[in-house]
């Protein structure tokens, strides 16, 4: 049959019996009709983003894994042990892997600090948490040395603004920001895609992470060249928190049917898309994976622009970190225990 159908295409366009824009289409259609149809995949294609992992991260990894999990007040020592084998510490070392030497282990234990009191709280008791721990990150107040949520707290912000006290105002910025949408009454009236990924964009961090970035490598910029980065906090918003809430989400189902308390099943894309489209969850993280790698492929497209403009050295770096934190997001994410399952194990790229 195919033999038949490529003879007589040949002749046509031979002979010149027709028009060879007819016969185009025509072999384009029957080229259709021979390509196997859609077949559904959980596996996503690979991200195009980087990943490395910081030289020192197995160095840095070890220390601050024993200092969290020797200081920090757990709630039973299986909570301890999980955040051992989750690798929380490890996620900033592949989020930020070209961070200075000076200043890697501050940028992991601010990010692992930020993490681990989201972890904590339920809605109710953040308020009150985070009320009592601004004006100590802050060095307002000292904190009580029989409180490790307190001196933790204190020592880690002290450290930084004695290295960067400018760029430690950055990631506060960002990380006040996260902490009010965390708080913020609104956060369980998201019901459609749109809203949801406005507030996720607050409540995940994603300019806290943007700022540790930039302490990490001492980028300091212009205020024109943060105007002119800003179009790319959009895409960097939707990619990291949409790997997150696709891979999470199993995890998510699980603690809200067994504990029934508001949280992040509420505010999951995979449950927003599902209820946006109708399709079911599965069907509708396999979508939204091709809507990930789509905005990565707006992402190259919109560096390439920007690069050929000419930009500062800090500038490109800056854009070059924030695709190492998105790679990095997405390795760490397929592998931590945090998430895992038999599932992603076996589908990990």
């Amino acid at each position: 049959m195919f033999q038949a159908f490529y003879r007589t295409i040949w002749r046509a366009l031979a002979l010149g019996r027709s028009s060879g824009s007819e016969y185009e289409l025509q072999a384009q259609l029957a080229q259709m009709r021979l390509t196997p149809g859609y077949t559904a995949s959980d596996v996503p294609p690979p991200t195009n983003f980087p990943i490395k992992l910081h030289p020192k991260a197995d160095e840095v990894c070890a220390e601050l894994d024993q200092y969290f999990y020797k200081n920090w007040p757990w709630r039973n020592e299986a909570e301890g042990k999980l955040f051992l084998q989750s690798e929380t510490n490890r996620w900033a070392c592949l989020a930020m892997p070209n961070a200075w030497d000076s200043r890697v282990v501050d940028s992991v234990r601010v990010n692992t600090l930020l993490f681990l009191l989201d972890e904590r709280m339920t809605f109710t008791e953040g308020k009150a948490l985070y009320k009592n721990l601004t004006p100590i990150a802050l060095g307002k107040t000292l904190p009580d040395r029989n409180k490790p949520l307190e001196w933790i707290t204190y020592d880690i912000w002290k450290s930084m603004r004695a290295t960067d006290a400018e760029l430690t105002e950055v990631v506060w910025q960002g990380a006040l920001l996260c902490i009010m949408a965390q708080v913020d009454d609104e956060r369980t009236k998201c019901p459609d895609i749109g809203s949801l990924l406005k507030h996720r964009e607050k409540e995940a961090g994603i300019a806290f992470v943007a700022g540790v970035l930039r302490f990490a490598q001492g980028i300091h910029l212009t205020p024109a060249e943060v105007s002119l980065i800003s179009p790319f906090f959009t895409l960097y918003s939707v990619h990291g928190v949409t790997v997150n809430d696709i891979l999470s989400y199993d995890k998510e189902v699980r603690l809200y049917e067994e504990t029934k308390c508001e949280g992040a099943f509420i505010l999951n894309m995979t449950q927003a898309f599902s209820n946006d489209t109708g399709l079911p969850q599965r069907a509708s993280k396999r979508v939204l994976w091709i809507l990930i790698r789509e905005w990565e492929k707006i992402w190259a497209d919109k560096a390439k622009e920007l690069k050929a403009r000419g930009i500062s050295k800090a500038l490109s770096e800056y854009l070059t970190g924030m695709e190492y934190v998105l790679g990095g997001n997405e390795w760490w994410s397929w592998r931590t225990k945090r998430y895992q399952n038999k599932q992603l194990v076996a589908w990990a790229p």
